[in-house]
């Protein structure tokens, strides 16, 4: 006898002990994995967290870096001071350009009465033109700093981007880089596991998928807590049959086509494991 015939037979027996109104199912402990990826390249030069590790959320869990990065970044910090200190300029400017066109008007006054020379007023108007031409030029200052603080802004979310953070609680499952390897964009440096929010993989065979539904409520029994029934709740049913897997337990499984389903743990308490086997007692609807 093959080993899948074993499980189907199990199951048969499992069926026929069991409340014909209530539907046992084998699962698997599952936990949902956020990979850590950055959204720049550079070289992996700090891991904070090895598998194993505990971390919150808002944890520094590995730092890159970019050759160059920082001095580009107070070279644009520089750039960004020395605009911003131009509007002193400005004012200065506008004041000189206001009193060469002051002394121009009077002069218009005094040499229509022959008091100043034709080349006294000459020079007053070169001395009121050169003004406005400089304070037209300084006024281009602030376009110039809000450009420089633009690509700081840049040069910096760059370097923030290098800072791998912990979005979420959670237990470091997997490393996938190591420091000194360079890294690109979206290839995921760790492996965090949501521990605190577990799901249930199971099969409902098809005999049986018409009489359970989404938000249905199940009760979880783990080997390792004999003593305790945990609460869940359906969150998924596909929508599409499969061919029975290997190690899947089905209760009066006689078909070989099954429905992949998921159920929410509603409150696991931190002690159900990935990869534990569990049973689901799911009531079947009329």
């Amino acid at each position: 006898m093959t080993m899948r015939a074993v499980w189907v037979a199990a199951a048969c027996a499992v069926a026929c002990r069991s409340n014909p109104n209530e539907l046992r199912v084998a699962g698997t402990i599952e936990i949902r994995e956020v990979r850590l990826a950055p959204l720049a390249a550079g070289r992996l030069v700090r891991l904070l967290k090895d598998e194993g590790d505990t971390v919150k959320k808002g944890d520094t869990v590995a730092i890159l870096v970019q050759p160059g990065l920082d001095e580009l970044i107070a070279q644009r910090r520089a750039m960004a001071r020395g605009t911003s200190m131009r509007s002193a300029e400005i004012a200065a400017a506008q004041a000189d350009s206001e009193r060469a066109a002051n002394d121009l008007a009077r002069a218009d006054k005094l040499r229509a009465q022959n008091v100043i020379s034709a080349q006294q007023y000459d020079g007053l108007r070169s001395a009121a033109a050169a003004a406005a031409a400089r304070l037209r030029a300084v006024r281009a200052a602030p376009l110039e700093a809000e450009a420089a603080a633009a690509a700081l802004a840049q040069t910096e979310a760059v370097a923030n981007q290098l800072v791998l953070i912990a979005p979420v609680d959670g237990i470091v499952l997997v490393r996938y880089a190591e420091a000194g390897e360079a890294v690109n964009v979206g290839v995921p440096v760790l492996g965090l596991g949501l521990v605190h929010e577990p799901w249930i993989r199971a099969y409902v065979g098809e005999p049986f998928i018409a009489r359970v539904k989404l938000g249905q409520s199940v009760r979880v029994h783990v080997d390792g807590y004999p003593d305790t029934s945990f609460a869940g709740h359906i969150t998924d049913i596909a929508p599409r049959a499969e061919f029975t897997p290997r190690a899947a337990l089905t209760e009066r499984e006689r078909a070989d086509l099954v429905f992949p389903i998921k159920v929410a743990i509603d409150d696991g308490g931190g002690r159900l494991k990935a990869g534990m086997p569990v049973d689901l007692y799911i009531p079947l609807l009329p």
